[in-house]
Parts: structure tokens; C-alpha cells; sequence
């Protein structure tokens, strides 16, 4: 998720009660005042200080967001039809940094409002953020206050209820930008606070091997197979992995046992990768009708390659940079009872990358990693400032209001992978020139991107079993360009 930083003029919702009347009975009466709507009343809420953590419910949907903010960061788009909850900030200090962090079971979102002056809510003028970045739990923004209050108003983006209502919020001031701003102890800046881990590659004692999300915090490995090998549980996180050694012909393996007791066991190997040019082969092999899961990582814990649906798995990766790098196997079966495994490496030597093709040529389960540098292939790091049409292998490089089309496992993707405009239909897109479209087999948002010529261009799902292995994906309708 991106950090965005924006300088709020904070101003206060005014109290809009009626008018009083004049006791002449000579003199009409004046006509109501309206401008105290039903939205505008949800703002004439208890306050609560910094630092915040509040646990609400959704109400009703009484507050409209309007159609802009002066920063978003909302790839769905600023929906906000379904219930919601005003949450008054106070104690704030101005100049400083804050962070919102909100918390739900449902797909929720939130905003940053200065005061509601309209009868369905705040203006574009008072909204200076709307944050709805994910599907998933957790939203978080940032700001710099300029007054000693503000609101946040929690809203859910369809107009019937979200299953769970209740979310948490929270606010407080920013304490890091960087890692660098943190100490030994709490070495790791996330969300603006300096904590032990994000994942499990933060973690480097073995005897703490895992980092608990929620608390943020290395904690013990899990050993509940009722039969499990002797490295566990110290190789549940990249620190405790086990080294695959390779031989004069760059083959070598290990074995293992895994279960899915908890289901978020997992085994960590390692291998090392100790010149320009290298690319690796691993391979997942047992026997049995259980399925595991294979994904490769970097040491900065980048996900680089995964085999989900195939049985042995199997990961292809090139032009690696010179390091240590992580396989995991897991088990996606709920099973306390353990499975005897075998993972194999191959390593081959040769030439390093000379351009970005290169780096897009081995797609079947390797993730793009756009730029090809010094013989190897890294990751473009476009920090929101790639402009549209340009160069990108994740949606974070592009710039504000655009995408990145960058499907998992797709073909050419060094000439297909660029920063496009969201859009609604093809016209959309017009700008772009003739050889867009825009992609409206998306469920929520969807963004121009280059016309399709083979079924391999298009997006796949790696969410469910696959029909045409390793990856489901969609067809090529030629004549359009569009995937079906």
C-alpha cells in the first residue's frame, strides 16, 4: 500500500441549529433551516484523542464521500453507498504526521474530512483523503494535521451491509519513514511505527523463527504433525532453513515431512546463487493425493515463483542477482498428519540478462521482475512516478489514477506491462491510442491495457484448481484483442 502524504487545512463541522423566532407575532415566520442535514448530524460526535484505538460498528448510510479528495488511494475507485460511522479526532497536533490505520473482517474504507457542509456530507473541498486500496483487512493512510481535530468517516462501498460491521480504528502520530529510524529492538518501520516484524524474514532468531501478524512479533515455530522431521519447528521462517547443497553439476536436494496443523506451517530451504547468469530449477515431489505448495523468495522476502496445482511442482527462475534465496512448501489440506516430501534444485550457469525481454521470456511460474540490471533481472522501482505508458511490473511504480497491467504468469510482458488509465468501456481509452482496450472482465476496477494476440497474454487465477495446468487463465478473442 502506498504511503500518502497531504497537507489538511482542518475546519470544525458548525453547530446548525434552528434559527430562534422572534416573539412579535407581527413578524412571519422565517423559514426552517435545512442546512443541519441528517449527514451533517452524524458529525456532532463524541470525540476521541490521539492515540486512538476505537472499536465501532457501521450505521446507517447517512454520509455520502463525494466524487473527489484532494489525495486518494483507491484503485476500486471512491465508493462509499453502503453504511457508515463519523469518528470525531481531537488532540491532534498541528504539523505533525499521523497514520489511520483501520481494521475490519469486511472490505471497508475510510476518509479524512474536514467538516460536512452538503446535505449528503463533506465536499470535495473537505475531503483531503479517501483511502480504499485492498479487498482485504486492513486500509491505512497518512496525513499531516494543520488544525487539532478531524473526522474519519468509516464507510463500506456497496449500498446493502457488509456480514461483519464492526471494525477498529486506529490514529497516531508517525513515528518512522524508514527502518533506518528504528532501533535494534524494533527494527523493522510499518505503518509509520517501528515494530520487531512485517513477515517472517524480519525474524532472525531461530528459536523465533515466525512473526505473529498481528502482534508483530517473532515468536516460536509449530510442531502439531504427529509426525514431523528433525528441523522442526526451527525451520517454520527463513532464518531456521535448511541449505540445499548442489554438486560439481549444480543438482542437489533435501527431504522433509509437512503437515497443516495450523494451516500456516510451512518448511524454509535455502540455496545461493553465487554468480551473474545463474537460473535455478526446483522442484516439489511426493507421493499421495495430498497437495503442497511450492513458492520461492527472495532474502528481502519478495515472492519470485510459485507452483500451486501440479504434482511434482515446479518453479523456473532466471537471471538472479547474486544472494541467498528461500523456498517454502506448505500444505493446503488441514491435515495433522504429516507427508514425507522431496524438494530438488538445478542449478545452470550462463550469460547474464541484456535486456528486459529477457527477463519476460520464462513466465510459466515466475513472477516479472521488469528491469534488467548488471546481468540481472530486479524488480522496476517506479515509486508511483511512472507515467502512463511507461514501464512497470507492480501497480506501486505507477503514478496517481493509473495501473500497472501486471498479471500473474502472462506472456511479453516487457512490452505488455505498462502504466494504463482506469476506464469504463474502450472509448476509454481512446487517448491511448487504437491498440488498447479496456479491461472489463475485471469484478470492480477496471484500466486500459494493450490488446491481446495469444491466450498466453492474458490474465490468469491462481486461486483454484486449474484446468489447463499450471494456471486457469483467459482466452484471446483475436478479432477484438480482448481476453474472454
Amino acid at each position: 500500500m502506498r504511503w500518502l502524504g497531504v497537507f489538511i487545512a482542518f475546519a470544525a463541522c458548525s453547530d446548525r441549529g434552528p434559527n430562534p423566532q422572534s416573539p412579535d407575532a407581527a413578524t412571519p415566520d422565517a423559514p426552517p433551516d435545512t442546512t443541519q442535514s441528517s449527514a451533517c448530524r452524524e458529525f456532532d460526535t463524541q470525540a476521541v484523542h490521539v492515540p486512538v484505538h476505537f472499536t465501532g460498528a457501521l450505521d446507517g448510510s447517512d454520509v455520502q464521500s463525494p466524487t473527489h479528495c484532494a489525495a486518494m488511494d483507491a484503485q476500486y475507485g471512491i465508493e462509499s453507498a453502503g453504511p457508515d460511522s463519523v469518528v470525531r479526532i481531537d488532540g491532534l497536533v498541528p504539523g505533525t504526521a499521523y497514520i489511520v490505520q483501520l481494521t475490519s473482517a469486511a472490505d471497508l474504507a475510510f476518509y479524512v474530512a474536514t467538516g460536512c457542509s452538503t446535505p449528503s456530507g463533506p465536499s470535495a473541498t473537505e475531503c483531503a483523503l479517501f483511502v480504499d486500496a485492498t479487498t482485504g483487512a486492513q486500509e491505512t493512510g497518512r496525513f499531516v494535521a494543520q488544525s487539532t481535530s478531524v473526522y474519519v468517516i468509516v464507510d463500506y462501498y456497496a449500498s446493502a451491509s457488509p456480514a461483519v460491521s464492526t471494525f477498529t480504528l486506529d490514529v497516531y502520530p508517525e513515528a518512522c519513514t524508514s527502518s533506518s529510524q528504528c532501533s535494534a529492538g524494533l527494527p523493522v518501520c510499518s505503518n509509520g511505527k517501528c515494530v520487531e516484524c512485517v513477515s517472517s524474514f524480519d525474524c532472525t532468531n531461530q528459536a523465533l523463527p515466525k512473526c505473529d501478524v498481528a502482534s508483530q512479533l517473532c515468536v516460536a515455530g509449530l510442531d502439531q504433525c504427529t509426525i514431523d522431521d528433525a528441523a522442526e519447528p526451527e525451520d517454520d521462517g527463513p532464518i531456521g532453513a535448511r541449505a540445499i547443497a548442489v554438486n560439481g553439476s549444480g543438482a542437489g536436494s533435501a527431504t522433509g515431512n509437512i503437515c497443516s496443523q495450523p494451516t500456516s506451517e510451512a518448511d524454509f530451504f535455502k540455496f545461493t546463487v553465487g554468480a551473474i547468469g545463474e537460473s535455478w530449477d526446483v522442484t516439489l515431489a511426493w507421493s499421495g493425493t495430498r497437495l503442497l505448495r511450492l513458492s520461492l523468495w527472495d532474502g528481502a522476502g519478495n515472492e519470485l515463483g510459485r507452483s500451486y496445482w501440479e504434482q511434482p511442482q515446479r518453479v523456473r527462475l532466471t537471471y538472479l542477482p547474486i544472494g541467498t534465496y528461500y523456498a517454502r512448501v506448505s500444505d493446503t489440506t488441514g491435515d495433522a498428519t504429516a507427508v514425507a516430501y522431496t524438494i530438488s534444485v538445478q542449478r545452470t550457469v550462463g550469460s547474464g540478462c541484456t535486456s528486459r525481454a529477457e527477463c519476460a521470456a520464462e513466465y510459466r511460474n515466475q513472477l516479472y521482475r521488469g528491469d534488467c540490471q548488471a546481468g540481472a533481472c530486479v524488480a522496476i522501482d517506479g515509486g508511483g512516478s511512472v507515467a502512463e505508458g511507461d514501464a512497470c511490473d507492480s501497480r506501486s511504480d505507477c503514478a496517481a489514477n493509473l495501473s500497472c497491467s501486471s498479471f500473474l504468469f502472462v506472456a511479453d510482458a516487457s512490452t505488455r506491462d505498462v502504466c494504463g488509465r482506469y476506464c469504463s468501456t474502450d472509448a476509454d481509452c481512446g487517448p491511448l491510442g487504437t491498440n488498447y482496450v479496456c479491461t472489463t472482465y475485471l469484478a470492480v476496477s477496471n484500466f486500459c491495457v494493450q490488446k491481446c494476440t495469444t491466450d498466453a497474454q492474458c490474465p490468469t487465477t491462481t486461486a483454484a484448481p486449474a484446468a489447463g495446468l499450471p494456471w486457469d487463465r483467459l482466452r484471446c478473442q483475436v478479432s477484438t484483442g480482448r481476453c474472454l
